[in-house]
């Protein structure tokens, strides 16, 4: 769970610097609740869906072939 978290809080960071650029274009008094949604938003995304491993290019191929 200590891992999950710890990739969550890096995610956060990684977006950090498009999320200040992008709440320029909002008022002063609306950013910091602006902000807080969209860090929440990222995670209840991170949270829905699931990350598999991407199939192998000869997955890809055997599966168009297949059809």
């Amino acid at each position: 769970m200590e891992e999950k978290n710890q990739q969550i809080e890096k995610i956060i960071q990684d977006f950090n610097f498009k999320i200040k650029k992008s709440l320029r274009n909002t008022s002063f008094q609306e950013r910091e609740d602006l902000e807080q949604e969209i860090k929440t938003k990222i995670i209840e995304k991170i949270h829905s869906v699931e990350f598999g491993e991407a199939p192998s290019f000869w997955c890809l191929l055997k599966e168009r072939k297949a059809s």
